[in-house]
């Protein structure tokens, strides 16, 4: 009776320690959004001023492009941006708001233009966040379904320097051969999407969407 009543006490201990877990992660989202409304409100009541020098300007509102990417209110972050970029004094740094417009872009599912601005940002600056600014482009060709580009450009981004092939380069390979397949009725592509997936698997065994990938193969060509 008493070891009964100890593991019950232990289960309603657990589980409270669990919700607790719960409400921190999710309070530390919500504290995050109502600090970043605070400082959006603060900036908009800086903007009211009418003496306010257009440079200075320029900077709050790309600091509100930015707060609200945070918060994935993408429509407010690329007006924010796009308004900052209208000025006559540009942006301190006009490839960093290129970049987050192409990144607003994707959070809308437009990724057309998040392309064109993504390459606006290498335009203006080469060298700032290379790494991530062609992981992004090749994303966005490949939901645009622009395979063979997105392959050139992710084969292009590993071979210059002699780069690492990292999870990221056998993802999103072996998932653009997968579609790649899927789209154009085609084995071959199938094979080589196992291919890349079992070569990535040997260097990133823990990847699920390897795995994954690697089952979606098989069974296709299992069963022809």
């Amino acid at each position: 009776m008493f070891l009964r009543l100890f593991l019950s006490f232990c289960l309603v201990f657990l589980g409270c320690r669990s919700s607790g877990d719960h409400v921190r992660v999710g309070g530390s989202a919500k504290l995050m959004e109502v600090s970043h409304l605070q400082k959006i409100q603060r900036i908009n009541e800086s903007l009211q001023n009418q003496n306010l020098p257009e440079e200075q300007k320029s900077q709050f509102l790309c600091q509100k492009g930015k707060l609200y990417l945070d918060l994935a209110r993408y429509e407010e972050s690329i007006q924010n941006y796009s308004e900052a970029l209208s000025l006559r004094n540009p942006p301190f740094n006009p490839s960093e708001v290129h970049m987050n417009l192409g990144k607003a872009y994707i959070g809308k599912n437009e990724y057309a233009k998040a392309i064109q601005f993504l390459n606006q940002a290498e335009r203006a600056d080469r060298n700032f966040n290379t790494e991530e600014r062609k992981k992004l482009v090749v994303q966005s060709l490949v939901a645009e379904k622009e395979y063979y580009p997105a392959l050139a450009a992710l084969s292009k981004s590993y071979h210059k320097g002699n780069q690492k092939k990292d999870s990221f380069y056998y993802e999103t390979a072996a998932k653009t051969y997968l579609k790649m397949g899927y789209e154009y009725k085609n084995l071959g592509f199938y094979k080589k999407s196992f291919q890349v997936s079992s070569l990535g698997l040997q260097e990133y065994p823990e990847s699920e969407t390897l795995r994954s990938i690697q089952r979606d193969c098989s069974e296709v060509l299992e069963g022809k």
